[in-house]
């Protein structure tokens, strides 16, 4: 059979294939942007640096016309209107491209900073959550998620002008509340830079490959975390990676009704794959336990292997509108004691 839980990491890419930046439409015009209410331009530019260009606009499903393939992404959040301005430095050659993109509520905002966020980022404190590299700055502040990039720096030379940029326009924009409220449910350990908050099926299944349909029934009136509580390393010389483990996730339905109908869905494609690996001929090497609670709540745990070898892989716990559990079980204990934890916080 094959196997439920084979990890499929997907690598966010951090600036997506662009057309050239035009205004495409009534709605995306090119101006000073402060009628918009957006945090730029810049009010305090770092010294040695002026605006180049007017602010572009692009509103809705214009934004197509900025970042082409990689808008997909935004629209499966509540995004409202990029806004798009350069500023070049009185050193030739260097100039930094700055994208605020208004998501229309800071739940989203961290939302999208999520899906650019991994466990190999390295973090800095800009706004609610930020992280850099070598020639990017990515940070989110109230509705705003905003993205810098360097061009023409040298080795080394980037991060001190893009975080200039990224604290003057992080205070432009009105404090966020604080992390999504389901983010605040997960237990206290998560590995640094997996928090994913999501609405829809595409943005899960790129973190974590389920499956080609949508099974969990997610779309945009249901809320989702997931976070990996182990980092496992694996590479070889020249290269090192990390793999998440311990994935606990968390999604939330409209109702009781809607959280049962996911569930049946989800259990319907363990069988289908019990069903194809008998067809096959092959013994399947899964199980599927029911425990029967008496509080109100439905546990099941898959199992791989044969005999001594079989383990643990996946918790899914149905309560009330909620299901939740952990994906790549590393050790059963560990699993068990944070779908408890987790059940504690959601019944506060």
């Amino acid at each position: 059979m094959v196997g439920f839980l084979m990890m499929a990491f997907i690598a966010a890419a951090l600036f997506g294939c662009r057309k050239e930046e035009k205004a495409a439409g009534p709605e995306a015009r090119e101006n000073g942007a402060a009628e918009y209410g957006a945090p730029l331009p810049v009010r305090d530019v770092p010294r040695g640096w002026e605006q180049s260009g007017d602010v572009k606009v692009y509103v809705g499903k214009n934004l197509y016309d900025s970042i082409d393939g990689a808008a997909d992404r935004f629209f499966q959040y509540s995004f409202r209107k990029q806004y798009v301005v350069g500023y070049s430095s009185s050193e030739p050659g260097k100039s930094i491209s700055i994208e605020a993109y208004d998501m229309g509520t800071p739940d989203d905002a961290f939302g999208i900073f999520s899906c650019h966020d991994n466990i190999m980022s390295e973090h800095v404190e800009v706004g609610l959550a930020a992280t850099i590299s070598e020639m990017n700055l990515d940070f989110c502040q109230g509705t705003y998620f905003v993205r810098l990039l360097a061009i023409g720096f040298g080795e080394g030379e980037a991060e001190k002008p893009l975080r200039a940029f990224a604290e003057a326009i992080a205070g432009n924009i009105e404090p966020s509340p604080g992390f999504p409220e389901l983010v605040g449910r997960l237990p206290e350990g998560t590995v640094e830079g997996s928090v994913l908050f999501f609405h829809t099926w595409e943005t899960l299944n790129e973190r974590r490959y389920i499956a080609d349909d949508n099974v969990l029934n997610l779309d945009a009136s249901t809320r989702g975390v997931v976070a990996a509580y182990t980092s496992e390393e694996r590479g070889g010389e020249d290269e090192t990676f990390k793999l998440e483990k311990d994935m606990l996730y968390l999604l939330e339905y409209p109702d009781d009704q809607a959280a049962q109908s996911a569930k049946m869905s989800y259990i319907r494609l363990f069988s289908e794959r019990v069903n194809a690996s008998r067809a096959e001929g092959k013994g399947p090497s899964e199980k599927l336990q029911f425990i029967d609670l008496t509080e109100p709540m439905e546990i099941y745990q898959l199992y791989q292997g044969e005999g001594e070898e079989q383990h643990l892989v996946t918790i899914m716990r149905v309560y009330r509108n909620a299901i939740f559990g952990i994906w790549e079980v590393t050790d059963a204990k560990k699993a068990t004691d944070l779908a408890k934890s987790l059940l504690g916080n959601l019944k506060r």
